[in-house]
């Protein structure tokens, strides 16, 4: 009794002494913007241009050759002057509340009265004609359950709010080139920075989700490539690499699901990498081969899937709701010598984590459904109330990061170890600092990042942001310093 209540103190000191590390290196209660190029008060449609109450940066991606941050703002209420937003740190001091600019600029990202009728008469650009007709349905076919029963158990059928389903207005055979030229992004919900090749990288989803109630498509999704210049802080010049649109059996399945994505790269060719992307509500695993421009999709996998005792999960004191989301993130292994990696990956809803090696996800001929069930494996369990959002990984320590929705921690776990509750070590305890991130990444200098926001209040309610409170932040902490003494260490 008295060497595990000595385990306990000391696994205590240790997380206070890694706490200590982390710092809140910018916060918000309020997203502001500079330069705005309309009056706050001015209208777009039936709503206001800018509703402060409304904004809540998602997540966040840093380049620090540059110094330029960007920031999602998920279009999920109106009010939203840009989607996709940046500032430059060295304008800031640390603990600050920097003011947003639209990235590239705010012009991409307005919407326009038109984009709330019901019916486009813009027949002009092939990636701008389809509408969300509101007729309710379920999530998907595969969302809950495969088949006839539910692979997890639970309630055979599982009834949420309803979506709604897409419906074209006129339909139109898109060109072959996947580069269109950049003229609109709708609704973006992360961004991933590649120091490799100074490039950013989004999804814009092409769709307001607004309440959860009301769903409009505007344009179709989309892959957005943009160069980050090392003199971008002083020029905002951000040419566009490109825009490459998803291909109907995927841009119809459920849109605003398109939410998380990696990079594999397989060479050190800028252009030669693959994109592994998540749709939590369709169910799926999407599969980008950036350099041939083809795109293809899984499904009908149980790993995929939520499980629905887990999707009940908890904001804070006052706010409960259901998420019962499938695959939402990658986090990729080392390569082996052909080049292939194990890619681990959770759903949204569940507490296991499976692996599956990229050489099939990179064969397109395994697609939708004719891998080897047997080739996706479970790891194990990380234990209770550890349902993730994000993962990261550091290759220098062979570390993979866990921001967990539920139980509003920071953790990790060594790849060499057995995957167990065991063997996941804490990064940053749950308290008021982290209430729900959706970012996370590990920079060139060796540091872990992650963000904290607000967004279930948006999504899951009608409350406003409440300012008197924080409702963003940005954490960092040397990953050297934050797996000391954990079992994360060695």
């Amino acid at each position: 009794m008295k060497i595990f209540h000595l385990f306990l103190f000391a696994t205590l000191v240790w997380t206070i002494w890694a706490e200590s590390y982390v710092e809140e290196i910018f916060k918000w209660k309020k997203v502001t913007y500079q330069n705005l190029p309309q009056s706050a008060n001015s209208y777009v449609g039936p709503y206001k241009y800018y509703i402060p109450e409304n904004n809540d940066i998602a997540s966040i991606a840093y380049h620090p050759a540059s110094g330029l941050m960007i920031a999602n703002i998920i279009r999920v209420r109106p009010g939203i002057p840009a989607t996709l937003a940046a500032f430059c740190v060295n304008e800031y001091s640390v603990g600050s509340s920097p003011a947003l600019w639209g990235f590239p600029n705010y012009e991409v990202n307005a919407l326009i009265a038109s984009d709330f009728q019901e019916e486009s008469d813009d027949d002009d650009d092939d990636d701008t004609d389809y509408r969300y007709h509101k007729k309710p349905i379920k999530y998907g076919q595969n969302y809950h359950y495969h088949g006839s029963h539910n692979y997890f158990g639970g309630h055979p059928i599982y009834q949420q709010k309803p979506y709604y389903t897409l419906k074209p207005i006129t339909t139109k055979s898109p060109p072959q080139k996947p580069y269109y030229g950049l003229k609109r992004i709708v609704s973006t919900y992360a961004t991933t920075v590649s120091e490799k090749c100074n490039r950013a990288y989004t999804i814009d989803v092409g769709v307001l989700n607004y309440y959860g109630n009301s769903t409009t498509v505007i344009q179709k999704p989309a892959i957005l490539v943009f160069d980050i210049p090392l003199n971008c802080c002083e020029t905002r010049n951000f040419p566009l690499v490109r825009k490459s649109i998803f291909p109907d059996d995927i841009a119809n399945n459920v849109p605003f699901g398109i939410l998380f994505f990696t990079l594999d790269y397989q060479s050190e060719d800028c252009d030669d990498f693959f994109m592994y992307i998540t749709n939590p509500y369709a169910v799926t695993i999407i599969v980008y081969d950036y350099k041939r421009d083809d795109f293809w999709f899984f499904n009908n996998h149980p790993s995929f899937a939520p499980v629905i005792a887990e999707s009940h999960m908890v904001f804070d004191e006052t706010l409960l709701y259901d998420y019962p989301v499938g695959v939402f993130d990658f986090a990729l292994g080392y390569p082996d010598e052909y080049g292939d990696r194990t890619a681990y990956f959770v759903p949204g809803a569940s507490t296991a984590q499976f692996a599956v090696s990229t050489a099939v996800l990179k064969d397109k001929d395994n697609a939708p459904a004719n891998y080897n069930s047997d080739d996706l494996v479970i790891m194990g369990y990380r234990g209770c109330n550890s349902q993730t959002a994000r993962m990261a990984v550091d290759y220098t320590y062979g570390i993979v990061f866990y921001l967990e929705l539920q139980s509003k921690r920071v953790r990790c776990w060594n790849m060499k170890k057995p995957l167990n509750p065991d063997n996941i070590g804490v990064i940053l305890e749950s308290s008021d600092k982290f209430l729900y991130g959706l970012s996370m990444f590990v920079d060139s200098s060796g540091y872990l990042w992650f963000n904290s926001c607000h967004i279930p209040i948006l999504f899951f309610t009608d409350d406003p942001l409440d300012f008197t409170e924080v409702n963003a932040k940005a954490f960092r902490v040397k990953v050297s310093k934050a797996i000391r003494g954990t079992v994360c260490e060695g």
